[in-house]
């Protein structure tokens, strides 16, 4: 049976940043392109369950996993927006050690809880999908440090384009830097002609 619901672990864009990035993403022409809404912009970090039946218990048990804390956040070097062959989404640029420093403490404290990330095969690939279905159009630069506040945990409604936030955990300031936390590096607004 094909699972109804999925279970991931990552970062949401802040609504204002979401819509920023909205605005970002070129004229895609077709009919088989769908945006997604720029609510549902997200990190994902990794999935951790995938069932026919929602699972009222794993929320839980991933706090618990948490409950001594979290590791530090880490700025995210995003820079271009991409078409792939099934969709467009926002990928990194340079690298990428502090996410995957990130990422790899998450799991540990996970697989205390006996909980294990799924699909990961192919490594880490830190990405925001903006949208689903045959695109094309050449990479867009979009330069954009992010520093994500929150880890969350999601449950998607799977083939519904739903998510609905279970619970939500502050990310400690990133060890170096930490006076811009607050701040997400954007580049300036265009001028607008006179």
């Amino acid at each position: 049976m094909d699972p109804m619901f999925r279970y991931f672990l990552g970062f949401q864009v802040a609504a204002d940043r979401a819509g920023w990035l909205a605005r970002q993403l070129p004229s895609v022409a077709g009919d088989l392109f769908a945006g997604l809404k720029p609510q549902n912009y997200h990190l994902t970090l990794c999935t951790i369950a995938e069932t026919a039946e929602p699972q009222s218990f794993l929320r839980q048990r991933v706090t618990t996993a948490f409950a001594s804390g979290l590791p530090a956040a880490s700025p995210i070097p995003f820079g271009r927006i991409m078409s792939r062959e099934m969709g467009a989404e926002l990928t990194t640029v340079g690298s990428i050690g502090g996410v995957r420093h990130l990422y790899d403490g998450i799991v540990a404290l996970l697989a205390a809880q006996g909980v294990e990330p799924m699909h990961r095969k192919s490594g880490l690939r830190p990405h925001i999908t903006l949208g689903y279905g045959a695109c094309a159009f050449d990479p867009v630069p979009m330069a954009w440090r992010w520093t994500p506040r929150e880890l969350v945990l999601i449950e998607s409604h799977v083939g519904h384009r739903r998510h609905r936030v279970l619970q939500s955990w502050s990310l400690l300031p990133p060890a170096q830097g930490a006076f811009a936390f607050m701040e997400d590096e954007l580049p300036p607004p265009p001028r607008r002609a006179a």
